[in-house]
């Protein structure tokens, strides 16, 4: 069981670790102040208000990124968690389940995941919205670079399994997912008007990189901090690229939304995106 200073350690910031927490304000200040670049830049003030959860939610999921990573340096008490979640794993022996795990995790990673990628990236050239497909590219490629980078610098081992090798943290199938789901979500919302259709897709959405995740556990390939680390890592690089394209595109007034319902440029006007 776990005590209350287990729980407090694996939710609230542990000063002592100065450099992780201090690494987390300084990537805060610099979220805050792309945020606020369209305003000192005298753009339109609602962009703001209107961009607000973006800041949001890339500051929440770069401080559970920070939590993982902080327990998994200096072996907090996520780490009990890890290990109980890996020994109920290991006690189920559904042959069903694992072989679904097994069919979801090859379609959320490696050489699957970048075929729908570049699936994906065709439909919108096709489309020609070449701003989308320009950010999907970058958002994915350097999501990549990023997941290779983390784990080369924090070197954690993975459970004993018989089918992965390298190293463990963050996974690597948790940020590309969600990275994919949420481009998807971004690239494609818009083409359909119909609400329930819309909504549908994007559980769709959600439910896919949460199966891959999930999967990812049940095949002791990965710990329950990398998964999570994963997806918040995923998540933070995706709000944090859209954040700086919408903070550049809000002090150009020539940028539109690529869709139908793109109003006319009016003179000496900025833009909503």
């Amino acid at each position: 069981m776990l005590t209350t200073n287990d729980f407090i350690n694996i939710f609230l910031p542990v000063l002592s670790h100065w450099i992780v927490w201090l690494s987390f304000v300084i990537v805060v200040i610099i979220i805050l102040v792309i945020y606020a670049y369209p305003y000192l830049k005298k753009s339109r003030k609602e962009f703001l208000n209107y961009h607000i959860r973006i800041p949001i939610v890339c500051i929440i999921a770069l401080y559970i990124f920070t939590k993982m990573l902080e327990g998994v340096i200096y072996n907090g008490s996520i780490l009990n968690v890890d290990s109980w979640i890996n020994g109920v794993m290991t006690a189920l022996k559904s042959q069903w389940l694992i072989k679904t795990a097994s069919i979801i995790t090859n379609l959320g990673g490696g050489i699957s995941i970048y075929l729908l990628f570049i699936f994906a990236i065709g439909i919108l050239l096709f489309k020609k919205r070449w701003r989308f497909a320009l950010l999907s590219t970058v958002v994915f490629l350097s999501g990549a670079l990023l997941e290779v980078s983390v784990k080369y610098l924090v070197h954690r081992t993975r459970p004993e399994n018989l089918i992965a090798s390298g190293y463990s943290f963050p996974s690597g199938h948790a940020i590309m997912a969600i990275v994919f789901a949420s481009l998807l979500i971004y690239s494609f919302k818009d083409d359909f008007k119909n609400k329930v259709v819309k909504y549908v897709l994007i559980i769709a959405a959600l439910s896919f990189f949460i199966a891959v995740a999930i999967s990812r556990i049940i095949l002791h390939v990965h710990w329950f901090s990398d998964v999570v680390a994963g997806m918040s890592l995923g998540l933070f690089w995706f709000m944090f690229v859209v954040l700086v394209e919408r903070s550049i595109t809000g002090v150009i007034k020539a940028v539109r939304v690529e869709t139908k319902m793109a109003e006319p440029i009016v003179p000496r006007e900025y833009y909503l995106i």
